[in-house]
């Protein structure tokens, strides 16, 4: 069932490459299906088109910790709640703090 969710989002952005929320729905699928690495590249693009989107961030900081690499995730993760603050989106911003602390343990324990 992903994997022709991630078919047809595939076609999508092949027709329309600056649709962000497609880039991160793909991102989103390629995360539920483990291929990290791959959803790092996917999620910088819909970062790259739509830079004050919050989940974008957030889950390209989820992304980047699940392929190991937490010190970059951690950046992600402090510019996503900058973001959630900036509009005021609290409880946003409370869940990417949690990620955060995950990265941070991460960190620590390298």
């Amino acid at each position: 069932m992903l994997q022709e969710q991630i078919a047809r989002l595939r076609e999508l952005l092949d027709k329309d490459p600056e649709d962000a929320l497609g880039w991160l729905a793909l991102g989103q699928n390629l995360i539920d299906l483990e291929q990290a690495d791959e959803a790092v590249d996917v999620l910088r693009r819909a970062v790259e088109l739509k830079p004050d989107h919050i989940d974008s961030h957030r889950d390209l900081g989820l992304a980047l910790l699940e392929s190991g690499n937490p010190m970059e995730a951690a950046e992600v993760f402090a510019r996503a709640i900058g973001l959630a603050e900036k509009n005021q989106d609290h409880q946003t911003g409370r869940k990417i703090h949690h990620f955060l602390r995950r990265a941070e343990k991460y960190l620590s324990q390298s």
